[in-house]
């Protein structure tokens, strides 16, 4: 009995226990009206699910995390700086031309010069170095190992530049200031060789000392030397009587096209040459505007083999012959350059004044005119600080290679050119002759540093036997220089 009490006693405390705490959860609930106004208790608020929250490491991952951004490329490295210059410094340059001429003659031209050979040989073969002492003082030096001397020399020259009044001053040996032909490098010339004015007229090359300068705007230039007149090949010059001279050059280019790279300008020239030759003796001569020839055997020696000997090659055509009692002689000239795009027209005319000491003074006149037309559209470059010809620049190179797509090719610069010349050396008494030609040239330019040529000339000659010689000359260059 005692134990079914008990067994009752226990239930009784568990059944307490569970009304307790029933009421104690419903007081928690919060009372809400039903819809009779009652007081029940609200159910437990259903339970809405949250979105995912990433554990915070993983925000500040997160957070921090940059999507890439795009960026413009980076600009290519600066060209490195130039060296340095350093004085003394030297630059080395050098060109060869090599000829071949055929040459055909009427009678009288066989009967007056005989036969004139035909040939090939290196009409120059120069190696020079250049280069600048102080940033002030410049220097050339320049041999030729086919001219006659073999080798002789050209250019020597140092020059002061930068100075007061003068601009600059240069002493040595180098191509006087006068004429256009004679300031242009042969390097740019149209034809294989400059017209007949050339080497009876002007001074070329000759010891002496000079100056010359350029205007800020580049559209004058001018240009003063005195010099001795005389020269061998190695640039010495002896005499008590007479052997010095001067040359004087100014030039104007009123219009040149900036814009086009001077693809359009024209430039005018006045020159004086004045020479008070060595032993007051003169010599007015010319060649055909073409020369080949070789050097003849000398002594024999015992091995069997020649020492180089005289020079024999194409004779002058036109010739006064050693005039005595000159005191004197001035040369005047003027000059013409118009480019107009591919075509271009240059000439320049000459009057030469000889006075003499005994017996009437001597006039000889001369003058040439030449037109070039580029077929492939290059044009005449012009120098204004020199106010002189520069160099061709074809607007693509020669050349052919085979390709996976054929044959990849480019033709270079072609230009034709023609040239009339004329020269009168018969003046009170003197009989020189005269001789006019007539020159068509055609011009293959491989690169600006190569070239090839062709010339057709038609030398009509006269002097006192003869009225007309007529000699053709045929003859190609092939030319390069670096």
């Amino acid at each position: 009995m005692r134990s079914i009490w008990r067994s009752c006693g226990m239930w009784l405390a568990m059944a307490g226990f569970a009304t307790v705490a029933a009421q104690e959860f419903d007081a928690a609930l919060p009372s809400v009206a039903n819809n009779y106004g009652a007081n029940v208790a609200s159910p437990a608020p259903a339970i809405v699910p949250t979105a995912y929250q990433e554990p915070a490491f993983k925000r500040a991952q997160l957070t921090a995390y940059q999507p890439p951004v795009s960026l413009p490329p980076a600009p290519p490295p600066a060209p490195p700086a130039p060296p340095a210059v350093t004085y003394p410094n030297i630059k080395i340059n050098g060109v060869f031309q090599v000829d071949t001429g055929f040459f055909s003659q009427d009678n009288e031209s066989l009967l007056n010069y005989g036969r004139i050979q035909d040939g090939a040989a290196f009409r120059r073969a120069r190696l020079a170095a250049s280069g600048s002492v102080t940033e002030t003082v410049n220097y050339f030096f320049q041999m030729d190992f086919a001219f006659f001397g073999r080798p002789t020399f050209t250019d020597l020259w140092i020059e002061q530049k930068d100075l007061p009044l003068l601009g600059t001053v240069r002493i040595g040996q180098w191509k006087q200031p006068f004429s256009l032909e004679v300031v242009s490098s042969f390097r740019y010339t149209t034809f294989l060789e400059r017209s007949v004015l050339f080497q009876p007229f002007t001074p070329f090359r000759h010891l002496g000392a000079g100056f010359y300068d350029n205007s800020e705007d580049l559209t004058r230039t001018w240009a003063a030397s005195a010099f001795r007149s005389g020269q061998d090949q190695f640039g010495g010059s002896i005499s008590t009587d007479g052997g010095w001279g001067t040359a004087e050059r100014v030039t104007w280019c009123p219009y040149y096209d900036e814009p086009s790279g001077g693809r359009y300008y024209t430039h005018f020239g006045l020159g004086h040459f004045l020479s008070v030759p060595p032993n007051n003796v003169a010599n007015f001569r010319t060649i055909p505007e073409f020369y080949v020839g070789e050097n003849a055997n000398g002594v024999v020696g015992t091995s069997g083999q020649a020492a180089p000997g005289a020079f024999n090659g194409t004779p002058f055509v036109a010739g006064t012959g050693p005039l005595a009692n000159v005191a004197s002689f001035n040369v005047l000239g003027t000059e013409l350059l118009w480019v107009n795009g591919p075509f271009s027209l240059q000439g320049e005319a000459m009057v030469n004044f000889v006075s003499r000491s005994v017996g009437p003074n001597l006039v000889f006149p001369g003058a040439y005119l030449q037109a070039g037309y580029f077929l492939t559209g290059e044009h005449r470059p012009y120098d204004r600080v020199a106010g002189a010809i520069d160099r061709i620049k074809p607007f693509e190179n020669f050349f052919s290679v085979r390709t996976r797509d054929g044959i990849c090719s480019g033709w270079g610069a072609w230009e034709v050119a023609g040239r009339a010349s004329h020269l009168q050396l018969n003046s009170a008494g003197v009989h020189g002759g005269t001789i006019t030609d007539f020159t068509t040239g055609l011009n293959w330019y491989w690169n600006p540093y190569t070239k090839m040529m062709f010339n057709y000339i038609n030398s009509t000659t006269s002097n006192t036997v003869f009225n007309a010689m007529h000699t053709h000359i045929f003859a190609l260059r092939a030319q390069v220089d670096f």
